[in-house]
């Protein structure tokens, strides 16, 4: 068989696609870990609240991608809403850090909810929404798994950006001048990249046009589940080791710098590097996904997610611990560079903004619920009770990442499962013909 050309994109989308991803992965760093940190060193140290606060966030998340997906696909208009959604992300990044200002402890823990729903709103309005659906329009099998190893680096990138400048910042000037740097790179990328980016013809649906709050829904019937089985299949398999993660990585910086001793400076240069690292490898990982195929490879990167959760449980001295966070980044980018290419060839082209809501169902409303609970109860059972300005909490454990591990390996089974039924499927076509 003729391999097909790799089809091109031209340079202003690829210098939209990199300042957007890039951009987007900062915001949402920020948001994922180190609001986290900010609500533990200046709101409370108690667990429940940044578990309360990631759920909410992830409800928020879904709702949001699912509605303004839909809205986009309808519209056909991409472009306006990244390049508009991506500057308000940025400018309610800049306003987080106003919650500590508040006096009262309950309103305060009320206001750092309330800002982190509106900066997930926008955020995923520009970043899953919309940015998302454009690059499944965008590209096709050709080509996706190499822009998906270029994007999936920008989260590890961007976790090297964030805790290096955090580092510097937030340790000797605190979390404003932090949050209010980030929000405006943020706003910059999203103003240059969207003016840049070429907008991406959708194809239209077949049948007769539906309501919009019918069509918002669709995907969640029987029908669509059936006609998108190994697309569902794979979003199983996502629902599960994004569990493993949000089990520790909401937790992961206070583990890091409170349990484990590291100031920020210290862990910022040395996670930073290994994350960037992690990430390049991404790169040439990417490129093997278009070559060597989807399911082998996220096999391989489950396996190796899972290694990297078991070695930072253990991981005491720095270079021990840089190794370990070194296997855990590039098993979780590599999962992410293989589903997310996946993921964009089953999802229908015609619909890719509204399947961006119900992947967020799988990738984000589930596992920042159910994982931050989890590892907020084995942090409350088995953590170290610390008291911080008179408010009571517990330091994390590294439990939460053997539990990481253990639930990282049940996300096989579906993986598994597809490969044999694609086997069944090749074999029944050979037979037939």
């Amino acid at each position: 068989m003729t391999p097909k050309t790799k089809t091109k994109l031209g340079a202003n989308n690829w210098i939209a696609i990199i300042l957007l991803a890039f951009s987007g992965q900062i915001a949402w760093v920020i948001e994922n870990s180190w609001f986290n940190t900010f609500v533990n060193d200046v709101i409370s140290p108690d667990p429940k609240v940044i578990s309360l606060m990631v759920a909410l966030s992830a409800i928020t998340a879904t709702l949001t991608t699912l509605i303004m997906g839909t809205l986009s696909d309808r519209l056909g208009k991409r472009k306006i809403m990244i390049l508009v959604s991506y500057i308000l992300w940025g400018i309610s990044t800049m306003v987080f850090p106003a919650a500590g200002a508040v006096k009262s402890a309950t309103l305060a823990v009320v206001a750092v909810l309330s800002l982190d729903c509106l900066m997930t709103f926008f955020g995923s309005t520009a970043n899953d929404a919309s940015f998302n659906a454009w690059l499944t329009n965008v590209t096709d099998e050709t080509n996706r798994g190499t822009v998906s190893g270029i994007t999936e680096l920008f989260p590890l990138l961007a976790m090297v950006v964030t805790t290096i400048v955090s580092g510097m910042l937030i340790e000797y000037f605190g979390y404003t001048l932090f949050f209010t740097s980030m929000g405006l790179l943020v706003v910059v990328c999203g103003l240059v990249g969207g003016l840049l980016m070429k907008e991406a013809p959708i194809p239209k649906m077949e049948g007769e046009r539906t309501s919009f709050w019918k069509q918002v829904f669709s995907g969640f019937s029987v029908r669509a589940v059936r006609e998108n089985k190994k697309l569902f299949s794979l979003y199983f398999c996502v629902l599960v080791f994004a569990i493993a993660e949000q089990i520790c990585m909401p937790y992961q910086i206070i583990y890091f710098t409170k349990t484990l001793g590291y100031s920020y400076d210290v862990i910022g240069v040395n996670l930073g590097l290994m994350v960037l690292l992690a990430g390049i490898c991404g790169v040439f990982f990417g490129r093997l996904v278009d070559r060597l195929g989807k399911p082998k490879l996220l096999l391989v990167a489950l396996f190796v997610s899972a290694l990297g959760f078991l070695l930072v449980s253990f991981a005491r001295d720095m270079v021990f611990l840089c190794v370990a966070i070194f296997v855990m980044s590039f098993g979780m980018v590599a999962k992410l560079i293989t589903t997310g290419a996946w993921i964009k060839d089953l999802t229908p082209p015609a619909s890719a903004g509204q399947f961006q809501g119900i992947r967020m169902i799988f990738w984000v409303l589930l596992p920042m619920v159910i994982g931050p609970f989890i590892g907020e109860r084995i942090i409350t059972f088995f953590g170290q009770p610390v008291v911080v300005d008179g408010k009571a909490g517990f330091l994390p454990t590294y439990l939460i990442f053997i539990a990481a591990a253990i639930v990282t390996l049940i996300a096989l089974l579906p993986v598994l499962g597809m490969i044999r039924g694609a086997k069944k499927e090749q074999d029944a076509a050979q037979i037939e013909a």
